[in-house]
């Protein structure tokens, strides 16, 4: 496909597993107890499986596959008030930064799982440039085509476990918020933690939502586990998810230590840690949802 503008794909690269350190050291440490070594072969076989999810749930319900209001499955998202919940966000993210004195420069910020721009989209009002990022081709796409109003805005797909399009230290701003938690490895959240760590700028932002914890029953899975078993019978994407009401939506978690380890080895230190989102004691249920400011 070719790429439009403002828009470029992320090759592939060569190198080592996700989450290695350079020389292939082992690690030490609270990341060595939790994000246990695994093959490589079997970090890209699930890589390739989560990207193929979500090209799925992109094609067939991408506004609740991105924000889940119960009553808003099949399309039923209004979507002026889809995007309105990201003006929201977004002002919350950029309210929270000026309590800290972060991310006073607006140059650019960038969103790891920017979906069809909920958030991204709402960012360009604060910064001159405005990048999202998504594992998925089918959210992109309709990212721009749902924001042509927003010349500041550029979309990407990558499905690498890492950020090396970008050099260190260009964002002012750097998000993912409900999008690591859908990762299927902890060493690949790892990894990305300490890229979103390395790209942000020195007076940065990075803002992070992550569970630190999940009971045992909801690690079962079993609309996920039941989706990948019919569609391994040939089973239809929209009869699992439209008849049957399954859906492939992983769901993952890594404990606050780790997620500390991880930005400190990026280069960024954690400067507070809220519950919920922003500290609205939000998402907090059934998993123990924590968001992180780090900075650099």
């Amino acid at each position: 496909m070719t790429p439009a503008r403002g828009f470029k794909s992320l090759p592939l690269r060569a190198g080592p597993p996700p989450g290695a350190r350079p020389g292939g050291a082992g690690r030490s440490g609270p990341l060595a107890a939790s994000t246990p070594a695994r093959p490589y072969s079997a970090l890209v076989a699930n890589g390739e499986r989560n990207r193929r999810d979500w090209e799925a749930l992109g094609e067939i319900d991408p506004l609740y596959a991105i924000l889940s209001a119960p009553a808003a499955k099949h399309g039923a998202w209004d979507e002026q008030a889809f995007l309105e919940t990201g003006r929201a966000d977004a002002e919350s993210i950029m309210a929270a930064c000026s309590a800290l004195g972060l991310a006073t420069r607006r140059e650019a910020s960038f969103e790891l799982g920017c979906g069809v721009g909920r958030v991204t989209r709402a960012l360009a009002g604060y910064f001159r440039r405005s990048v999202g990022l998504d594992i998925s081709e089918a959210m992109i796409r309709r990212a721009r085509a749902m924001n042509a109003d927003r010349p500041n805005c550029e979309w990407i797909v990558g499905d690498a476990p890492d950020l090396r399009a970008f050099d260190d230290g260009v964002f002012d701003l750097v998000l993912s918020f409900i999008v690591l938690q859908h990762l299927p490895d902890r060493a690949v959240i790892s990894s990305y933690l300490r890229e979103m760590a390395r790209v942000l700028a020195p007076g940065g932002a990075l803002v992070v939502q992550m569970p630190a914890s999940m009971p045992l029953r909801q690690r079962v899975q079993w609309r996920r586990r039941a989706w990948h078993g019919l569609r391994r019978l040939r089973v239809g994407e929209r009869v699992l998810y439209e008849r049957l009401g399954l859906d492939p939506i992983r769901m993952n978690w890594l404990p606050e230590r780790d997620v500390q380890a991880a930005l400190r080895l990026g280069g960024a230190r954690v400067v507070a840690v809220q519950a919920g989102w922003l500290g609205d004691g939000s998402r907090t249920g059934r998993e123990r949802n924590l968001t992180y400011i780090a900075t650099r």
